[in-house]
């Protein structure tokens, strides 16, 4: 494997890794844990026949941990191989994450992973990864369930109730465009709604005139947020989601509507709460940022933005802290580093 993940808490796999690795590794890690304990990080391989070490921390994994600490797990250890420059990393290794002594239920935990890196992998499909887990050899039990986890996942989906189905003709819904971009009628109650919000945090001397709105129509961004929202709302127990501005050029507002805010872009609006995607609650704030074409016109999205658990960020982040969604500067300003979290629902398009 080119990369392999191990989870800081899993004592034993942990330990017999850095063992193999050697010296330099062992002081490698201790140094880094000591200094930034729930920072996920690599190394090079040392002794060990691999490009990377990837050490994930997992502090909250037990044996009632929730799917988000197994989620967690694997997206940090995915955008460890996104980030990584020195390296091509090509396949990766995780473990079979709290089979152990944690003693945490198989099928969920197969389940869970399986699921996770589908999604991850589905969010980056022009990643060329190819991604195992292993398993010791005495458990059977433990590959069984992986296997059997695997052959649901790649099976078409079954209805909930579970009732054969019966086939039916493409609806105008199924035929719509994966992409669209819909202006909205200026008389409408979603022209207005949008105009409202706008028009409460920005000055006329920023906006003397609202060009056109558009109601953005992305088929994949729109499935996966709803997914991520439903996920968000079953961990926290409420919705969580907020309506936040998001300014950029014309270039930029292009791009994202095809292929999402990307992260990737971090300090073109400032690293100073996380180096992730800004949002903010004013669009006298977004307007900023919001550079203007060779018309004077300039773009902001009004995005859904799922914030969830958030908590005050810095310039060192990279990723979010574990045990919450988003960082903040405590008043306006919140930062995803999920491009699952935000879909810009409208673009805004004035001068």
């Amino acid at each position: 494997m080119d990369a392999i993940v191990v989870t800081t808490t899993t004592a034993r796999y942990r330990d017999s890794v850095l063992q193999k690795a050697g010296d330099s590794i062992k002081k490698l890690y201790t140094e880094q844990t000591q200094a930034k304990p729930d920072a996920p990080f690599s190394t090079d391989s040392g002794h060990l026949p691999c490009k990377k070490i990837f050490f994930i921390p997992s502090s909250k994994l037990s044996k009632t941990a929730d799917r988000w600490v197994f989620r967690t797990i694997v997206s940090e250890a995915i955008q460890l191989l996104v980030e990584e420059k020195t390296v091509n990393i090509r396949s990766i290794v995780f473990p079979a994450v709290g089979c152990g002594l944690h003693g945490c239920d198989t099928t969920f935990v197969a389940e869970t992973l399986l699921r996770a890196v589908a999604y991850e992998l589905e969010q980056r499909p022009n990643l060329p990864l190819s991604v195992y887990f292993i398993v010791q050899s005495r458990d059977s039990i433990v590959f069984n369930k992986f296997a059997e986890q695997l052959k649901l996942l790649k099976s078409p989906p079954q209805s909930s109730a579970r009732r054969s189905i019966v086939p039916r003709k493409p609806s105008a819904k199924d035929n719509a465009p994966v992409f669209e971009r819909r202006v909205l009628d200026p008389s409408s109650d979603a022209y207005k709604e949008v105009v409202q919000q706008f028009r409460k945090t920005i000055s006329d001397q920023h906006c003397k005139q609202i060009v056109r709105i558009e109601n953005i129509r992305n088929k994949r961004w729109y499935r996966q947020y709803l997914a991520e929202r439903d996920d968000f709302n079953y961990r926290l127990k409420g919705n969580t989601e907020k309506r936040l501005f998001h300014g950029c050029s014309e270039k930029a507002a292009d791009s994202i509507m095809k292929e999402f805010f990307n992260r990737g872009f971090a300090g073109d609006h400032g690293v100073a709460y996380g180096q992730g995607c800004y949002f903010s609650l004013n669009a006298s704030y977004s307007h900023t940022y919001a550079t203007a074409n060779d018309k004077g016109e300039r773009r902001m999205f009004l995005a859904r933005v799922l914030v969830g658990k958030t908590t005050r960020g810095d310039r060192s982040m990279k990723v979010c802290p574990p045990g919450f969604d988003s960082t903040t500067d405590g008043s306006h300003i919140f930062v995803v580093y999920r491009d699952s979290q935000a879909f810009g629902e409208y673009l805004i398009t004035y001068k």
